[in-house]
């Protein structure tokens, strides 16, 4: 079967990719920009063009396109009147329903659980399929289907998966959800379709509430059927059955990490090799990701975006050695800074980083509404507002020192920055 994925540069869309050349498929894909996923896809000797075409589409047996591909883009109104069309999230629910799967939802650590679950199956013996949405731990096998389930639009509730895990729930994509009850009410609905196990966080109140037909609880609290101590070691319903030693830092690792090695043991791998297999699991893309340094500092990069997820990440870098720790934050979206932006500053100042840079909010596609970046600037106090990305690198560049720490953080495109900086000629 042909297939063309449009948007192949997304992080869902190219994960799809492994799967079709794995059973056989001719693939081609294409995106209105090149960038490090095409030209990987590339590598792997996938043909991704630059730009969109409405030629791309002939001859094709199935178009996938990401959601965030426009509506009336010439290729998907050509595929339309010519072949099968299918959006990423439609075509990962033929994938989940073709075979047996487990999918991994919830509002935090969704990457994160995904590849680590992925990589304790690998390391048993298991050769599972991994769909994560970091653009870069994907693979495909011949056993389980473990893959990261997406919430933003909805389209969590396309997913019939056999078990599943939750991570927690709190309200984030105002682009799409009224209030958090909506969100509740997706997730419960997740939860309550699974015939296997439903694996949910004792530690999110929200989450602890949703029932599930076989429910299984992890998590830090001592309620939990996998209990995780501070110091690592998990308990199975009060037994001691292994201990966490990690690579990655911070505390929601070790959440993250009780999660993948509760599945595994569901599905009949050994508690000790499970975390035997977490000890040597180096870490997703985008998430605390080490570039490089650049004038004598440590530059890392990360994916996170929600007040969470910010006091979340700073605080596991801080359990990294360095004399300063300066954060880079690019807001993302106008409406989750609209409808977050208390909690945003609250974070931040929690966070408390050394220095604090925030440029201006990346709008993925919506128009700017609302005072924007500097009005969350303006609500923590030391805050630096630089508006482009331009001036957060001539910022960078007067203030930092070797032994820094300097950590971009955002979903939009602050990646580009950390990538030329460790990619920058050292002086």
């Amino acid at each position: 079967m042909k297939v063309h994925l449009v948007g192949a540069g997304g992080a869902g869309v190219s994960a799809l990719a492994a799967v079709y050349v794995a059973r056989g498929d001719q693939v081609s894909g294409c995106d209105a920009t090149a960038s490090p996923t095409t030209r990987r896809l590339e590598a792997q000797g996938i043909p991704v063009a630059v730009g969109h075409d409405p030629t791309h589409v002939a001859g094709q047996d199935l178009v996938v396109f990401s959601p965030a591909v426009p509506s009336d883009c010439p290729e998907l109104e050509a595929a339309r009147r010519r072949t099968r069309l299918l959006s990423r999230p439609r075509a990962l629910a033929e994938l989940i329903a073709e075979r047996p799967s487990i999918t991994i939802a919830g509002s935090h650590g969704k990457t994160t659980v995904t590849c680590m679950l992925g990589h304790v199956l690998e390391q048993a013996g298991q050769d599972p399929t991994v769909l994560a949405g970091d653009g870069g731990s994907s693979r495909a096998g011949r056993g389980w289907l473990v893959a990261e389930a997406d919430e933003s639009d909805g389209s969590l509730a396309l997913h019939r998966p056999r078990h599943g895990i939750l991570t927690g729930v709190e309200f984030d994509h105002p682009d799409h959800f009224c209030g958090l009850d909506d969100l509740v009410a997706l997730f419960s609905a997740y939860l309550e379709a699974i015939p296997g196990t439903a694996l949910v966080s004792e530690d999110d109140p929200c989450a602890r509430r949703l029932p599930a037909r076989h429910r299984v609880s992890y998590g830090f609290d001592p309620s939990a059927d996998y209990r995780c101590r501070p110091d690592g070691t998990i308990l199975h319903r009060g037994q001691a059955v292994a201990r966490l030693q990690l690579r990655v830092p911070g505390r929601h690792n070790l959440a993250n990490a009780t999660a993948a090695l509760a599945m595994a043991t569901q599905l009949g791998v050994e508690p000790g090799r499970a975390a035997a297999a977490l000890s040597s699991f180096a870490g997703a893309r985008r998430r605390l990701e080490r570039l490089g340094s650049w004038r004598g500092a440590e530059l890392y990069d990360d994916y996170g975006h929600h007040p969470t997820e910010v006091l979340a990440t700073v605080q596991a870098a801080r359990e990294l050695p360095a004399r300063r720790l300066l954060l880079v934050f690019q807001p993302h979206r106008y409406s989750r800074l609209n409808a977050l932006l208390g909690e945003l500053a609250a974070s931040l100042k929690r966070a408390a980083p050394d220095r604090l840079f925030l440029t201006q909010v990346y709008p993925a596609g919506e128009e700017p509404v609302g005072p924007g970046a500097r009005a969350l600037a303006e609500l923590v106090p030391g805050c630096r507002f630089c508006p482009d990305l331009a001036s957060v690198r001539a910022a960078l560049e007067e203030e930092v020192e070797v032994g820094d720490l300097v950590l971009l953080m955002g979903a939009g495109d602050i990646w580009r920055l950390g990538h030329e900086l460790a990619d920058a000629v050292q002086p």
